[in-house]
């Protein structure tokens, strides 16, 4: 299997500053550190292909892993893992979390 490649939206994007953000506030170290476990986790998504639980009742073609306290969504196509949001596990979430412009 060829091994896809990663998108982040925007939205993900931020979402991974503010996490570092929040964590580093008290230990730089640690914010690293959780930043480099979403990332792996990410690449993991993408050499490995259609992973995770399905979210279809949130948005269509959907998934979620967890990596640690949090959650990442994320659409497989052939070539890429599109990372949507990066949310800690105990938001509120709904589809309008995730808007059609990114999905």
């Amino acid at each position: 299997m060829r091994r896809r490649g990663v998108r982040l939206s925007e939205r993900a994007a931020d979402d991974l500053t503010a996490i570092y953000d929040y964590v580093a506030d008290t230990n730089p170290d640690a914010g690293g550190r959780v930043i480099k476990g979403i990332t792996a986790k990410i690449k993991a998504i993408a050499a490995s292909g259609l992973t995770g639980v399905s979210r279809e009742h949130m948005k269509s073609g959907l998934r979620m892993i967890a990596v640690r306290n949090h959650l990442v969504y994320f659409r497989v196509t052939a070539s890429h893992v599109f990372v949507l949001r990066i949310l800690h596990g105990r938001q509120d979430i709904s589809s309008k979390d995730f808007p059609e412009s990114e999905t």
